[in-house]
């Protein structure tokens, strides 16, 4: 691993990622459980989220939350993938 890769501006890149997860976690509505596939789809899409130039941490967990409303009654399992071709921009509105 490169040292460039394990610099300050990736650290603070896991720092607001991280701080957006953990927002998501903490603000999880009661009907919907906490396991791990749920964490793991929470965690991709910040990461997806994050790649495409969001970078609040409080804009990025709205955006999970707001993924997870839109999903809960579509299916029987919870997804926040995005459709095909969608880059979330529907999300910020």
């Amino acid at each position: 691993m490169a040292s460039s890769e394990e610099g300050p501006e990736r650290s603070e890149s896991v720092r607001l990622m991280a701080t957006a997860f953990d927002q998501v976690l903490d603000r999880l509505p009661e009907a919907v459980e906490c396991t791990d596939e749920v964490r793991r789809e929470v965690a991709l899409f910040i990461v997806d989220q994050f790649r495409l130039g969001e970078h609040d941490p409080d804009r990025l967990s709205d955006r999970a939350l707001t993924e997870l409303a839109a999903n809960r009654g579509e299916a029987d399992d919870l997804s926040l993938a995005p459709t095909a071709g969608g880059t979330g921009e529907a999300l910020a509105g």
